[in-house]
């Protein structure tokens, strides 16, 4: 009793304390924290900002600089274009003399203050290219004087015909090589450059100065004819030397990407925290080949952004990277900040009025912390019992209110131990749903966008046939006359070879595109697999690759028969492609009987080839989407078999071996038969 009324008598003197300073330091902590983050945000914003502002003036003076070079390609070429019209409406002559040595090099073999002319194969009709090209001395001298970083400025005609200036001595370059097969040339026109306007070489080192350079290029046409090819050279050796010194801090490393890949950077490039080889250069590595995926993803960010500033926020790593775009090359200038030297203003800042509110905060408990001993005193041991368990269970909610669903509660049997076992049954449950939404979402969204490249895929088919149907029909024509030229039948059988292999990809596109159900019947798979086996087997034998066959037991499953031959077709080519010579490519069927009634039979097809890369294997059955050279494929052939697994509720996945090859592995529904 006496304890109760001690209690009682305490409660009632202190309570009303109690609650008073409750409620003054919930206020004061709020007013702490609000200034205290307010200003630190304000600070943090402003010196971004400023970073920002800084990336944006160095990349806008770089744009200016590429942006001149490329108007002067652009007049340089606009030039070329109409001197090289026949006839020329400029006749002008330099008054150089040139020579034809005993090599067949015709050109002019010393510096007389004009351009350079080399023809490492004359032919008489050359010589209107030579004189028409004459009138560049009129532009090139101009142009050389006024920008101080070009190093060469020079036209290639497709003739074999080469001008330069400044004076240069060819005759260093191998002689029989043609010269419209240079890089320089051909990156210019065609199929390269289908947009016919002044495209950018990446970075290179020159063989002849050891310099690092850039080139300018533009193509010249005649009509539809890539006539030359007009280029201008320039050394970046200042403007990389210009990007490491590029300073915010005294911690501040700066570097100029050309993708993800480091042109150019300072000395003090952390290169092994960011998972890079501290043995090496800084220049040639690339982020995206980093050790550690959190730099792996910035590089991304940083080349798909046209600026910005991403955090690389790991234990004992947190720098800042901020970079802005070099037009029109699409360089990057990045700055790597250590987090403490971008904020240390804010943070000072901060401090400072965090300090201010603890003295205030400190003053304010000495008037009343006396009064409260008493009652701290009875209750500490009963609270401290009760928070314990309470604080846990309040911590393990708010990190699964944050979204960490495989965090669980500690368990005990107490009342708060049933809550927290309820708790983290309930993260069980959501974990799982969470798992079967997102491969829900993936199905839905591949199966999207399957639908809407049919669709595509079957009007363009349909738009490309009808004409492709005349122009085989008229060639078949041609070849039954018994008049036609010498080399023309052949050149028509070249023609009809061509037309038919459009045809065949036009069907893969129409494949593609059927979204109807497929034509389901009772069919022994095994028998459709040896059927596609015969067809590929003359193939697999010239190439050297044995086929070995593992087949379960012959049984019949529903399946739409040509949607399986397809598969089985598309599946081999591919196994073939990757191996090219030798090996062993395996394909075996397994059929699981009652142990799972959903899925009873499987396919296999494993292949000896390099396997695919792990970066791709999200992408493999997406449309278009290949890694094969370019012409050798159109990326239709796995999207296909996708669309008709999916038709007969199947699944399809691949998986790499060890220590080389790949396995493709089908599964369909079914029932066994008796």
């Amino acid at each position: 009793m006496k304890i109760k009324l001690f209690l009682g008598f305490g409660l009632l003197w202190v309570l009303p304390i109690a609650l008073m300073l409750a409620l003054s330091s919930g206020h004061l902590r709020t007013i702490q924290e609000i200034a205290v983050e307010d200003t630190r945000s304000i600070l943090i914003s402003s010196q971004k900002q400023l970073l920002r502002d800084r990336l944006s003036r160095e990349a806008s003076r770089l744009s200016t600089v590429f942006s001149r070079l490329q108007d002067e390609t652009y007049a340089l070429g606009s030039f070329s274009q109409t001197l090289l019209k026949d006839p020329p409406p400029l006749s002008y002559r330099n008054g150089s003399r040139y020579r034809l040595n005993p090599e067949g090099v015709y050109g002019s073999p010393f510096d007389d203050g004009n351009s350079v002319l080399y023809v490492p194969r004359y032919r008489d009709d050359q010589l209107p290219v030579i004189e028409a090209t004459e009138a560049l001395d009129l532009v090139f001298k101009p142009l050389e004087e006024r920008e101080s970083r070009i190093v060469l400025s020079w036209v290639i005609h497709r003739k074999g015909v080469l001008r330069a200036y400044p004076w240069n001595d060819f005759n260093r370059f191998p002689k029989g090589k043609d010269l419209t097969s240079w890089p320089f040339y051909y990156l210019a026109g065609g199929e390269h450059n289908p947009r016919r306007k002044e495209v950018f070489t990446p970075v290179y080192k020159d063989p002849l100065s050891r310099e690092w350079m850039i080139s300018c290029l533009y193509p010249v046409y005649q009509g539809n004819r890539h006539d030359a090819t007009v280029g201008i050279d320039i050394t970046i050796d200042n403007l990389l030397r210009e990007i490491s010194e590029i300073r915010w801090s005294k911690g501040t490393s700066s570097m100029l990407f050309s993708g993800t890949e480091i042109i150019a950077g300072s000395t003090d490039i952390p290169l092994e925290q960011l998972g890079l080889d501290p043995a090496s250069p800084a220049h040639g590595q690339d982020l995206s080949r980093s050790t550690l995926a959190e730099v792996r993803k910035i590089s991304e960010l940083i080349r798909s952004e046209r600026e910005g500033i991403q955090l690389l926020d790991m234990p004992g790593k947190r720098l800042f990277f901020g970079h802005a775009t070099v037009q029109p090359l699409g360089w990057k200038i990045v700055l790597v900040v250590p987090v403490e030297e971008l904020i240390a203003p804010a943070e000072k800042s901060a401090a400072k009025i965090f300090s201010e509110m603890k003295e205030l905060w400190t003053s304010y408990i000495h008037i009343l912390v006396f009064i409260l001993l008493g009652i701290i005193s009875i209750t500490f041991f009963a609270f401290m019992h009760q928070s314990r368990g309470l604080r846990t269970l309040l911590q393990g909610i708010q990190i699964l209110g944050d979204g960490d669903l495989s965090h669980r509660v500690p368990e005990d049997r107490t009342e708060l131990g049933r809550l927290a076992r309820a708790l983290n049954s309930m993260a069980r449950s959501l974990l799982e749903k969470k798992a079967e939404l997102q491969r829900a979402i993936a199905e839905v969204e591949q199966g999207r966008k399957l639908s809407a490249v049919g669709r595509l895929a079957a009007g363009v088919a349909h738009e490309v046939n009808n004409p492709l149907a005349t122009i085989s029909t008229y060639t078949q024509l041609l070849l039954r006359r018994s008049d036609l030229p010498r080399g023309v039948p052949g050149d028509l059988e070249k023609v009809m070879g061509e037309i038919q292999r459009i045809q065949s990809k036009l069907r893969d596109l129409l494949d593609l595109s059927r979204l109807q159900s497929p034509v389901m019947t009772e069919q022994d798979p095994n028998l459709i697999i040896r059927e596609i086996i015969d067809l590929v087997s003359h193939d697999a034998m010239n190439r050297g690759i044995s086929l070995e066959l593992d087949l379960a037991p012959s049984r019949t499953i529903p399946v739409d028969r040509s949607g399986l031959k397809q598969v089985v077709w598309n599946l081999l080519g591919n196994a073939l492609d990757a191996q090219e010579q030798g090996g062993r490519i395996t394909v075996r069927t397994l059929f699981q009987g009652d142990e799972d009634p959903r899925y009873p039979f499987i396919l296999e097809i494993e292949d000896e080839g390099p396997g695919i890369p792990d970066s791709v294997l999200p992408q493999i059955f997406e449309p278009f989407f290949t890694s094969k050279e370019v012409g050798k494929g159109t990326g239709l052939g796995l999207a296909i078999v996708y669309n008709i697994v999916r038709g007969h509720d199947g699944t399809v996945e691949v998986m790499n071996l060890e220590p080389k090859g790949c396995r493709f592995r089908v599964t369909l529904p079914g029932k066994r038969t008796q």
